[in-house]
Formats: structure tokens, sequence, C-alpha cells
């Protein structure tokens, strides 16, 4: 028997809501299902890493916001029928407006902590306390919901947008190689780059994760041409054999490491290691340009015995760490979510929330 067509074009029901969490006041929004269409189950959604407001604003060039994930998601699914319950990160305000020194103090599993709190604050309201409950998590939102849904057998589905599938570490730990080494190499000479190769590396059209290796490289302070922590033998041009090994010592897995909240001790499990903890079916959704996460990690996982069973794995040609356009991972800027990995989700979730 067909599924009813969804109903979309829509104009979706919001209402403003705020979240207590630990010494902070979240501002949150509930996100419903226009009149007429029936409401078939409700999913947290869980944003990317670092500072992230409830829409998952990524910010652009000169300070402009470039894309908002989470809001995508949210309003796609209502008009699926599907209703959504999004939050600020705890200490973050709005789009790049965050404490700090609070938000650098936390740790993933406050981060589980907020989302479990977002789980029993949707639940705790009458007209959702019998709706089918599932969770969004994006990025670093991927361990979220892995931790949220190994607590909690209520949640029947998990849609996990770029998962980190390996541990967070390694996954931070493999992106020089794979983006930020193969972007410089275009501006190099030599296996190496001068302040004007670096300045046009700046200049180029590299991706999010691109740019921030080329800063790494770049001088910081007045006067320096390039960085002196890579360049030891100071004479203004930095060689791939002297940065390699010293890139390699500041992603050394500690607490106190350029990891952050990358490192083991302060990162969640990633999906691998956190699979068996949890008896949800599970929809990975993975653009093949995904400049942050290797594409190949969520096709090994799949492809295992124990995952074929409730996994599915939607692979994506030309789209990046956002599910957006990305003509290759070194170019990938997080554009908006593209329309079809929306409408994946919406057809899934649909019939995993119902069975």
């Amino acid at each position: 028997m067909a599924r009813p067509a969804f109903a979309e074009p829509c104009s979706p029901v919001r209402e403003a809501a705020s979240l207590s969490l630990p010494a902070f006041e979240s501002a949150a929004e509930l996100v419903t299902p226009p009149q007429g269409v029936r409401l078939r189950g409700i999913v947290v959604l869980f944003p990317g890493s670092d500072v992230a407001d409830l829409d998952g604003a990524i910010e652009g060039v000169n300070g402009t916001i470039i894309s908002r994930p989470m809001l995508q998601v949210a309003n796609r699914l209502a008009c699926a029928g599907i209703a959504s319950f999004r939050f600020n990160k705890r200490y973050v305000t709005g789009p790049t407006t965050v404490d700090r020194a609070k938000f650098d103090a936390l740790n993933g599993a406050d981060f589980a902590a907020d989302g479990r709190a977002a789980v029993a604050f949707v639940k705790a309201r009458a007209e959702l306390q019998k709706v089918p409950l599932g969770l969004v998590g994006w990025s670093e939102g991927t361990t979220v919901a892995m931790a949220v849904a190994a607590t909690n057998p209520l949640v029947r589905a998990l849609v996990l947008m770029a998962p980190v599938v390996d541990t967070p570490a390694q996954v931070a730990q493999a992106q020089y190689q794979r983006i930020g080494k193969p972007y410089l190499a275009r501006y190099a000479s030599s296996q190496g780059l001068d302040a004007k190769a670096i300045a046009r590396a700046d200049a180029g059209p590299g991706g999010d994760l691109a740019h921030i290796f080329v800063r790494m490289f770049r001088g910081f302070r007045p006067g320096e041409r390039v960085n002196p922590l890579l360049d030891r033998n100071a004479d203004g041009r930095i060689t791939f054999a002297e940065a390699d090994l010293i890139i390699r010592s500041w992603y050394a897995d500690g607490p106190n490491s350029g990891l952050g909240m990358a490192s083991t001790a302060r990162a969640l499990k990633g999906v691998r290691d956190a699979f068996s903890a949890t008896t949800a079916q599970i929809l990975m959704l993975q653009g093949l340009n995904d400049s942050m996460i290797d594409s190949s990690a969520a096709q090994r996982f799949a492809r295992q015995p124990d995952a074929r069973k409730r996994v599915k794995l939607v692979t994506y040609a030309g789209l990046g760490h956002s599910l957006g356009a990305a003509i290759s991972p070194q170019n990938d800027k997080l554009l908006p979510v593209a329309q079809k990995p929306l409408d994946d989700m919406a057809t899934w979730l649909d019939e995993a929330l119902s069975r």
C-alpha cells in the first residue's frame, strides 16, 4: 500500500520554548506539522561541533550565515508530519555568540546530558507522550544522538548526517593529511610554502576546513611572514617535512592537545563503538565529498554483518559535510542541505517511526 504524499511545501507551526540546562536557560523551538497533516512522530535534533545554536548555523566570510542545517531539517520533517525539537547548545545564545570560557570547559558527557534533558522536555508534553520518538544528529551531533539513544529504549529511529563512525580523535587526526595538506600542496613549490604561497592559498577556493589549515601555516603576529612554530629553521618557508611531524604532535590524543573536544578524554564514543548500546533503526546520510569525515568510514561500517541488520546507508555524490553541494572534499564550504537528503530522511523516518 502506497503511503500518502507528504504535504510540501507547507507552513510549520512554531512554538518558542526554553530548555533548562545546568546554570543555563537554552532558547529552543518546537516545530509541528501544519493543520491537516497528521502527527507521525517527534524527533530531537543535535547540531555539529563547537558553537552551535538551535539552527546549527554555519558562519561564512565576513560573519554571514551561509547555512542552517538543523532549521532545514525541522522544516522538511514538519511537512512530512514529524515534529521536531531543537535547542541552543549550553552557553550558546546565538549563531556565533557564546560564553567561551564556560563552553570550552564542557565535555561530550555534558552534551549527552543536555540531550537527555531535551528528550524529557518533549516527552513531558501531553500531546507528545505517546508519539514515536526519534533522534537526528549531524557530525558531532551523531555521537550525542547515539549516547542519548543508549539510555532511552523509547528511541525507535536514529538519523545520522555525516556520522562520526570512528573515534572523534581518529576523525580529527586524519583531517590534515586528507584535506589540509592536499589543499596547501596546490600552492607549494618544492614541497614547501613561503608567505606569498600561503596568501594565495588563503585567497583560494578551498572550503572551511582547508582554510583552517591555511591559517595554521600563516604568521600570527605583526611582522611574521609564516608561522614560526612550523618554520623550525626560520628561513621564511615552511616545508611539509617540517610541518607534518609538528602538526601530528599537536593532534596527539590528550585532553590538553589540539584535539580539544575530540580527544578521547572529552569526547563521546563514535558510532561504531556506541552501536551495540542501542537497538534503534539507523539511517546514515553521507556525502562523498565530505571534508570533515572520510566517507569510506560509513561505507565500511554499513557492510559489517551486525550493522546490516538495522543500518541503512545512503551516499551522495557531489555533496559535502553539511550534505550541501561540494565539488571536492578540499572545496567543501558547508552549504545548505540539498533537497534529496532531506526527502530521504523524511521518507525513512515516516516508515521507521511507524513500525
